[in-house]
């Protein structure tokens, strides 16, 4: 999985360098052949390097006798996973868009109808699903619990959520594609702040 690991690696440092993963915050994994591939807990992402990489099986229990600790949002990637069975990356980013967006509502964020909906898989930019909300927890697997009951019940139609005061969490089948979901996703966040700010310039 020497691949898997460089290219896990090499994002890592690309989005530490646009300001999306500051300092240890934020995660990346793959799923490969029944096992996970993720980020270390507490590892500065802008250095991460391929040897950084943890691997877990879909329980979450590192292989070998590796005692490093896996990030401690694996909970998270576990249910996505459990939650799309097509899913083979998982991306968590931190940044203020994220979070402001977070703030503008209750258990859903409706987006505006950009254009670039598209390529999160939805046709229709102006009927485009809201996308759900979750609060923040101390306990992650908490939050991961919410996750997979509300969207086992309930799947979230475009591939993204959010969690308040938090971040974006993206999925998709490769990693390329979780990559461009976090990118428009959040794009969209961008425009939403800036509508916001131009709202209250008028107001």
């Amino acid at each position: 999985m020497t691949e898997q690991r460089r290219a896990l690696a090499t994002l890592s440092r690309q989005l530490y360098k646009k300001g999306w993963m500051e300092g240890t915050g934020g995660n990346l994994s793959l799923r490969v052949e029944g096992r996970i591939l993720i980020t270390p807990s507490g590892a500065h992402k802008g250095r991460i390097r391929p040897d950084d990489i943890l691997e877990l099986t879909e329980e979450g229990l590192p292989t070998g006798d590796d005692r490093r600790k896996p990030s401690a949002e694996t909970s998270i990637h576990r249910a996505i996973y459990r939650l799309f069975p097509h899913a083979g990356a998982v991306i968590h980013v931190h940044t203020p868009d994220a979070i402001l967006a977070s703030l503008q509502g209750n258990e859903e964020i409706r987006l505006p109808p950009l254009e670039v909906i598209k390529g999160l898989g939805f046709s229709l930019p102006e009927e485009a699903p809201p996308i759900p909300l979750f609060e923040n927890n101390p306990s992650v697997d908490k939050i991961a619990e919410t996750i997979e009951n509300r969207l086992k019940n309930s799947p979230a139609p475009l591939p993204v959520l959010l969690i308040r005061n938090h971040g974006t969490t993206v999925w998709g089948d490769t990693l390329d594609e979780a990559l461009r979901h976090i990118e428009l996703a959040e794009f969209c966040f961008r425009v939403m702040g800036s509508l916001s700010r131009t709202d209250r310039h008028r107001s």
